[in-house]
């Protein structure tokens, strides 16, 4: 019997095709409570099979970086690092000694990390949580002998469970892979972020999903998905299949009219503009950025250069990765972070006492500031980049300083860069220096900030966690952190207002800036720059050359004005949005 389901939209497009569901607990059979062997025996088991977890969960991250991109790869680089902790080896080793098995030493310590976790209030660590949960799984079915392998369809089929770690995720063969359908997650989960860079719909948080398909027959199920608006009907009858087959034959048009969008600049429907850029995670994600039509990129993370190092990179070794970055946007802006690493995500070459709550602690620019010489090293690199690239009419140069929290912050890190620039012979007024407003501090203060800035650019991830307190992350609570909420739109008016009034310009490189709506949301509130993943850039392109300016802020006001909540204020944006879309359409088939 047909039935229709709706969760949220997670990644856009839609499927027809069979449910293939996905068995996702890994626990396997009950590990011993004891151990059987010699303490000796069973810690060589244990820290074998961390080295082997870590080992397998780097060539994955190696793998995902050249299929998917260096920025998700990160995910998997940092499930590496839970697997080779020594704490967490030290913790479950003292229970081997005390008589567990390494089965349940290694569940034990893995469990209590996380419980750590999920009571931090810092975004970092509670958002690592879960990806805990898909490293101690992998760990324990390599001591039980098991391979760490994920079932697959023999035919293209939409994948249904109740949730899906990143490695299940990135784990799929992507070619029979119609869509992924889960009970539970949220938009901003990993494997949705993983969803979204593949190009594969999705549906997440589907409340009754495996119960509808479970009681829908025995035999083969289909299903229809509509990844953007989180619909999924199991069992489709004719006339959803027959609308469901006309939406994939339009999509398939739709594709190769985005394609032709490749080489227009970001303008609305009567040529206001609006820079479209990239975020940037390496060098392996410059050609995907530059076939989708980027304009520049707005987040360049430069913190790979940093990371996994036991010496600090000389400034010849960064040089090198900002002019690639550069040469490949030729007169495009190219805005590049200073290293948001620290406290949370901790440099071997930097010695740091401990802390209650690090990803609150020494970090971003604080870091910075009590560490001069690294960001002095990282500053004269960049300037001597954008200086040469300024030879070459390669990119534009800009630098932008992350969780700044006060203006005084932000006026230290300039004197370094003036006394830098001083001391190299460089003309640091040639190149935009902005801040990453991310910090709710940062955004009451917005005025101050863009009296010393070039520009702000506003981190939706950070500061809609730190505004609601919530993990993004974590089902539950995700929904708060809506960057639909009316007090977040209205928040980030305010910066975009103070910006303009001190004359910088706003941008947002968040994962909102992803969404076609909130990017037509944003405009109408008056951002000047959207900065997103690649694979979204051709649809937001799309959608504002069909959007007059007029229209996104009437559709903006009319959300703010009749919306309580995100839900309503998504509801009065699309209602709005679709009736001059639909209006458009019309027109241009007359």
């Amino acid at each position: 019997m047909t039935r229709q389901l709706t969760g949220r939209g997670a990644a856009p497009g839609v499927a027809l095709a069979p449910a293939f569901v996905l068995e996702t607990d890994a626990a396997g059979s009950p590990p011993p409570e004891t151990r059987s062997n010699s303490a000796e025996d069973e810690l060589a088991r244990l820290h074998q099979a961390l080295r082997t977890a870590e080992s397998q969960l780097r060539e994955l991250a190696e793998t995902v970086a050249e299929t998917v991109g260096e920025a998700d790869a990160e995910i998997f680089e940092a499930h590496a690092e839970f697997a080779a902790d020594p704490e967490l080896a030290s913790i479950a080793g003292e229970a081997i000694r005390e008589g567990a098995s390494a089965e349940r030493a290694a569940i034990d310590a893995f469990d209590q990390f996380r419980e750590l976790l999920l009571a931090s209030s810092s975004e970092y660590l509670s958002a690592r949580a879960e990806d805990l949960v898909d490293v101690r799984d992998r760990v324990v079915a390599i001591l039980q002998g098991r391979e760490v392998v994920v079932a697959a369809p023999e035919q293209r089929s939409i994948i249904v469970a109740r949730e899906l770690t990143p490695s299940q995720t990135a784990g799929l063969p992507r070619p029979l892979i119609a869509a992924l359908v889960t009970e539970t997650g949220s938009p901003t989960s990993h494997a949705a972020i993983l969803a979204r860079s593949l190009g594969i719909p999705a549906v997440v948080a589907c409340e009754g999903l495996l119960d509808a398909v479970a009681s829908a027959g025995d035999g083969d199920v289909d299903l229809a998905v509509d990844g953007r608006r989180g619909e999924v009907v199991v069992a489709p009858d004719d006339d959803v299949r027959a609308t469901i087959e006309q939406r994939l034959a339009e999509e398939e048009q739709r594709r190769a009219e985005l394609e032709a969008l490749r080489d227009r600049e970001g303008r609305t429907a009567d040529g206001h503009r609006v820079e479209l850029a990239a975020n940037i995670g390496s060098p392996e994600d410059l050609p995907a950025a530059v076939e989708a039509g980027a304009e520049g990129s707005g987040l360049v993370r430069t913190e790979f250069l940093f990371q996994d190092r036991r010496t600090a990179p000389t400034v010849d070794d960064q040089v090198g990765f900002y002019l690639e970055v550069l040469r490949a946007f030729p007169g495009q802006r190219v805005v590049f972070r200073t290293m948001d690493v620290g406290a949370d995500k901790p440099l071997p070459f930097v010695d740091r006492d401990p802390e209650d709550n690090p990803a609150l602690g020494l970090r971003g620019i604080r870091l910075h500031l009590a560490r001069p010489e690294l960001l002095r090293d990282q500053l004269r690199a960049l300037l001597r980049a954008g200086a040469t690239a300024a030879q070459e009419d390669a990119g534009r140069l800009a630098i932008m300083f992350p969780l700044v929290a006060t203006s005084a912050e932000l006026e230290a890190a300039r004197e370094h860069l003036a006394a830098v620039a001083t001391e190299d012979g460089v003309d640091a007024g040639q190149f935009e220096v902005g801040v990453m407003v991310e910090v709710p501090s940062a955004a009451l203060g917005a005025a101050r900030l863009a009296r010393q800035a070039d520009f702000l650019s506003i981190g939706t991830n950070d500061l809609l966690q730190y505004l609601f307190a919530v993990d993004r992350l974590h089902g539950g609570v995700a929904d708060l952190a809506d960057p639909l909420e009316p007090d977040a739109l209205a928040l980030m008016a305010s910066v975009i207002e103070a910006g303009h009034a001190n004359g910088a310009w706003v941008g947002v490189c968040g994962e909102a800036a992803s969404d076609p709506t909130i990017a037509a949301a944003l405009v109408g509130l008056g951002v000047d720059e959207l900065s997103m993943t690649r694979v979204a850039i051709p649809e937001v392109k799309d959608t504002l050359a069909r959007l007059e300016r007029g229209v996104c802020e009437r559709a903006v006001r009319a959300a703010l004005d009749e919306g309580h909540d995100g839900a309503t204020v998504r509801a009065v944006l699309d209602r709005e949005l679709d009736r001059e879309l639909d209006r458009e359409l019309d027109l241009g088939s007359n």
